[in-house]
């Protein structure tokens, strides 16, 4: 290693603890009298021989007690077996370890499975150099008294805080009930017994435990400390009145993953599970799930080959019946395609006619929306221009564009009677749009298409790898449904910070006309700086989200740019800030979204948004003249021009078609809406059962 001799003062110190800790990394400390007055019973030799040689085929461990004669505090030291078939067992010492025969001597030879105790009295026949040969006796002994079983940890590096005091160092075991962890330094003689410690444990630069601990016992020769965990239960996410239904799948669904501790492989079956989480049942004495453990790369397996991989995490740990353990775990992240999966699974469980899948009738589809009249005639004309256009592009949303599109259908022998689609809008934002139903026989399909909704969304804004700091929805104010279920919940929130409605004044587009600006009157790019003023401008006169949620900041340096995910599926998306000026002073904002035309039916995406932020000498020509020098951009004959705020257009006597508020929703307020809105659908159901009722009896 290189480690100069000639130190002095501290350096001297330094050089003996190190050598002091690399002789602790294969030595353990052994109180002999303790351990022998255990309750034990006799074990062949025949079963220590295959125990010898499973370790060997599995490149462990074992370990030699070593002693003399007139002590019984000893120690055991890890070593490497060779294949054994005889009474005579070969072992190697680790490379850098050093025996001092004249002082210890062989005693006995340990396994520990982690159950249980293996213990086989040996005589040294041979120790030279870096290996040596004991002879075995007849019988070994196996001591068992562990309420689970005991893990050899993998690669994992430790981290004990207390009160300010950090020591490091690595994992060396763990069970269910605790964790022994091998800590470096001066930081384990300050550790204070009496305290609490919180233990964070990482593998390969990702956490994969953090808790609150307390101390059980020390081990001064070992510099070891052995810790236990606080409690058997953990909160991730809130806890809810009205929580997502759990279903039992059958066939049942399994999942595997590698052990973040121990790096062995495990598999268990599924008891029930959500969209967001699943509990399983392990064995006690068998139990290597630990309330707190973050695993990577679960894999879901359900029947007939299909895998979803995931992250998640061990809530809670509780005794069921005897001798089994129920744990609760949550899914912390997976992809938006993964999550889809999931839900189609979990929500045909429990109602049939449920369905979130890629493969859609767009016949049927089609169909669906001319019948409610999502496609009403005054939208259809200006649309059946481009209709095979429009077809592509739906056909490259619902079959192609995983990343970026997702789609609900309620659906009975092929035929459609609710359906809502979401689309990644901006870099961190995602829309709903498309939301219609129509009757199925009795069943008002639209409080059910609603429902699933509700548990759609309540998973999907936890999940970091799908993106989604905002939810947006634009509506008709004068649509009774969605303003009572969207605009309602932010008129009782009262909290804009959390949830927000602005409205927009909507043009459907003009013919074009590109007229110059007068002179002193300019539109340009936008900078950081503008940004950051339009978004001082809206703090000042609205306090919402509407801003934020259009994501100007662009896309993270760990994040794909919006533009390049759309690509992939051959489609279009982009937007960007621009402003109009005069004379230097900045009088309106312009957001120019981009998108393939007919991606949202009323091209909300693939508009031209107006913010004025000065409206003083900006007239209705002006403001036609600046929005028509960007016309140009876009491939369609008209382009749809939304102007906020509304008092603006009136004032300026611009005629618009409608009006639209843009609905937005903070990711961290997403239990309170969903809690919201499954109140108010489970209410509208009570009201609609008696409103049935009444009538039947009124008819008699």
């Amino acid at each position: 290693m290189g480690i100069k001799e000639h130190v002095s003062g501290k350096g001297v110190a330094r050089v003996q603890e190190k050598r002091e800790h690399e002789f602790s990394r294969w030595t353990v400390s052994f109180n002999r009298r303790e351990f022998e007055e255990r309750s034990s019973k006799a074990v062949s030799l025949k079963k220590f021989i295959n125990a010898v040689n499973y370790v060997h085929f599995s490149e462990g461990q074992i370990f030699l007690h070593a002693g003399s004669d007139d002590t019984s505090q000893d120690c055991l030291i890890r070593i490497y077996p060779e294949p054994c078939q005889g009474t005579e067992l070969k072992c190697w010492f680790p490379e850098d370890y050093r025996y001092d025969a004249q002082a210890v001597s062989p005693k006995n030879i340990i396994i520990d499975d982690g159950r249980s105790i293996l213990y086989m009295p040996v005589n040294a026949a041979d120790v030279s150099g870096p290996s040596f040969t004991v002879k075995m006796g007849e019988a070994c002994f196996s001591f068992s008294d562990r309420r689970s079983r005991r893990f050899t940890s993998f690669l994992v590096h430790a981290v004990v805080r207390q009160d300010g005091l950090e020591g490091r160092g690595s994992l060396v075991d763990f069970s269910p009930d605790g964790f022994r962890v091998d800590v470096m330094g001066e930081a384990f003689a300050a550790l204070d017994p009496s305290k609490g410690v919180f233990l964070d444990l990482d593998k390969g630069g990702r956490n994969i435990y953090t808790g609150s601990c307390r101390i059980v016992r020390t081990d001064q020769k070992s510099r070891t400390v052995v810790l236990a965990p606080h409690s058997d239960q953990r909160t991730i996410y809130r806890k809810r009145k009205l929580r997502n239904p759990r279903q039992n799948l059958v066939p049942t669904p399994r999942i595997a993953y590698t052990h973040p501790l121990s790096g062995r492989e495990v598999s268990c079956e599924i008891s029930d599970m959500t969209p967001t989480g699943f509990s399983v049942y392990e064995d006690v004495e068998r139990a290597v799930l630990i309330p707190g453990m973050v695993i990577h790369g679960l894999s879901i397996l359900y029947a007939g080959g299909m895998k979803i991989v995931c992250d998640a995490q061990v809530i809670y740990g509780r005794k069921k019946g005897r001798g089994q353990k129920f744990f609760g775990c949550a899914i912390v992240d997976m992809d938006i395609v993964s999550y889809n999966r999931i839900f189609d699974t979990v929500s045909k469980a429990g109602d049939t006619h449920a369905n979130v899948s890629r493969e859609v009738n767009m016949e049927a589809l089609w169909e669906f929306f001319f019948e409610t009249g999502f496609i009403y005639p005054k939208k259809y004309a200006s649309l059946s221009e481009g209709r095979d256009l429009f077809k592509n592009t739906y056909n490259l949303l619902y079959k192609n564009s995983p990343e970026v599109f997702a789609n609900f259908t309620y659906q009975k022998n092929g035929t459609i009677y609710g359906h809502v689609s979401i689309i990644k809008a901006y870099q961190r934002s995602w829309m709903i749009h498309h939301l219609a139903a129509k009757p199925m026989g009795r069943r008002r399909t639209g409080l059910y298409v609603l429902n699933h909704i509700l548990n759609y969304f309540d998973g999907l804004y936890r999940m970091p790898a799908i993106g989604m700091d905002y939810m947006i929805f634009y509506f008709r104010p004068d649509n009774k449904f969605p303003d009572y279920f969207f605009g309602g919940f932010c008129r009782e929130f009262k909290d804009p910070k959390g949830c927000s409605m602005d409205q927009f004044a909507y043009l459907p587009g003009t013919a074009r006309a590109h007229r110059e600006l007068p002179v002193s009157w300019e539109v340009s790019r936008c900078s950081d700086s503008d940004v950051h003023e339009l978004s001082e401008w809206y703090e000042r006169v609205s306090g919402g989200l509407m801003v934020k949620s259009f994501c100007l900041e662009g896309a993270s340096e760990d994040e794909e740019p919006l533009g390049e995910t759309y690509a992939r599926s051959n489609l279009k998306r982009g937007y960007f800030l621009a402003k109009l000026t005069r004379k230097g002073k900045t009088k309106a904002y312009f957001l120019v979204d981009q998108s393939n035309a007919g991606v949202n039916l009323s091209d909300l995406l693939n508009s031209i948004k107006v913010m004025v932020a000065d409206p003083e000498g900006l007239t209705k020509d002006i403001l036609m003249r600046a929005v028509g020098s960007m016309e140009s951009l876009y491939r369609t004959k008209k382009v749809p021009v939304m102007i906020y705020p509304v008092s603006y257009a009136d004032e300026a006597g611009i005629a618009y078609e409608k009006r639209y508020a843009l609905w937005v929703l903070s990711s961290r307020c997403g239990d309170d809406y969903s809690e919201h809105l499954k109140e108010k659908a489970k209410f509208k159901v009570g009201k609609l059962i008696a409103s049935y009722i009444i009538s039947k009896l009124k008819k008699k």
